[in-house]
């Protein structure tokens, strides 16, 4: 394809993003994406702080940023997005990265007319996930939760931290909602995904402006277990059949307390 008016180069694919909160359907809402031919979704990659390298690798040392004007780091940038999807036949692809909520100007600027979608739950019932996957794995030692002398109390606390799996993402969450990018983002609960399927994927293909698939919720089943493996700890499993199941949380009382009514995306309805 040869480069617009504009001299911008342009994408090869169109991507949409998956980001928002860990625990909370992101890789559900993939296994269902994939079941739509003309859809490539994955979970987590490194494009998101690819992206964000390209940008500070452009203003870093004497005189880079005369050497590299704004219009050459858009390009860049969609260079990298064009390598990095060119095995991929399907047209439409979608990144899941918690980080692409931090750069939300950029995704406006750079990808226009793509949107993200942000997978939402309950932060303790997100916690209560985290919790019960450490708990069934008790000859192993994970990289996501810690070693086996932590408690509770300190898992969550990492968990929690500004810089922790759950911390930065909803720290991340929070300024993307109140973001002059608001309009380009979807809120996706993972309660509502699991009871409606189908009305909640017929929404998100309305925000996407793509035509329905017919889904089969009752046949969705995927795993990664390399990824899985090499974090020590069952994370990305999606069972046969989309369903919502209640059960009661594992957390002690007083953790729950401490994390009670932090869903703020919800404020703002």
């Amino acid at each position: 394809m040869e480069p617009n008016d504009n001299n911008e180069l342009p994408l090869t694919k169109k991507i949409h993003f998956i980001s928002g909160l860990p625990r909370s359907g992101s890789t559900l809402l993939t296994a269902i994406f994939n079941q739509n031919p003309r859809f490539n979704s994955n979970i987590t990659d490194p494009l998101a702080v690819l992206v964000k390298g390209t940008v500070e690798a452009s203003q870093t040392g004497a005189g880079s940023k005369a050497a590299v004007p704004e219009d050459r780091v858009f390009n860049s940038i969609r260079g990298l997005v064009n390598g990095f999807y060119h095995s991929i036949s399907q047209e439409v692809v979608f990144n899941t990265n918690r980080g692409w909520t931090v750069i939300t100007p950029l995704v406006k600027r750079v990808f226009p007319g793509s949107k993200i979608l942000l997978c939402v739950r309950d932060i303790n019932w997100i916690l209560d996930s985290f919790e019960l996957a450490h708990r069934r794995n008790p000859l192993a030692v994970n990289s996501t939760m810690g070693g086996l002398s932590q408690t509770v109390y300190s898992r969550v606390t990492d968990l929690m931290s500004e810089s922790g799996i759950v911390g930065f993402p909803y720290v991340g969450l929070k300024q993307a909602i109140t973001s002059n990018e608001r309009d380009i983002i979807m809120l996706v609960e993972y309660d509502d995904l699991c009871k409606n399927p189908k009305s909640i994927m017929e929404k998100i293909y309305k925000f996407i402006d793509e035509p329905y698939f017919d889904h089969d919720f009752d046949n969705v089943e995927s795993s990664w277990d390399e990824y899985d493996r090499e974090i020590g700890i069952p994370l990305h499993n999606v069972k046969k059949k989309v369903q919502y199941k209640s059960r009661n949380s594992i957390l002690p009382p007083d953790i729950q307390a401490k994390f009670k009514n932090m869903e703020v995306w919800r404020m703002m309805k």
